[in-house]
């Protein structure tokens, strides 16, 4: 019998490692990752403070957030993007949803603020993330 799709949220800072906010979607996608927030990495160059996708120019922030949230609550895990355990306030609000809903949070990097260090799972991989979800499958 296959595995079931596992459906996960890439939170954390949009701003800082675009970079490596792109491979990390790339390798959740590559194991075959459902992401269903971000749906892309098409950003708007010129956001300042909030990162929205080119598509979600005329939505509010607040609408963007909320369904991120929801996204969270239906996903299996979120993946913390956070460039040298950076935390912003939108992340922090995000790990706290997850935390509220029973959804681990994983991450590359030890988080700098250690309140989040208990809340978030370092791993090494996308892999090693997804194999210790393994076992709510047997």
């Amino acid at each position: 019998m296959p595995k079931p799709i596992v459906r996960c949220v890439l939170s954390g800072t949009y701003h800082k490692d675009r970079e490596g906010l792109t491979s990390t979607y790339n390798e959740l996608v590559a194991y075959g990752c459902q992401v269903i927030s971000p749906h892309r990495l098409d950003f708007d160059a010129e956001e300042t403070f909030f990162v929205r996708d080119n598509a979600e120019r005329d939505i509010s922030e607040e609408v963007i957030e909320r369904h991120h949230l929801l996204a969270i609550k239906q996903s299996d895990f979120v993946w913390l993007h956070a460039p040298n355990g950076y935390v912003g306030i939108s992340a922090a609000l995000e790990i706290g949803y997850a935390i509220a809903h029973n959804i681990p949070v994983f991450s590359y990097i030890e988080l700098s603020e250690p309140i989040f260090r208990p809340f978030v799972r370092v791993v090494p991989s996308v892999f090693q993330g997804i194999e210790s979800l393994s076992t709510n499958y047997s």
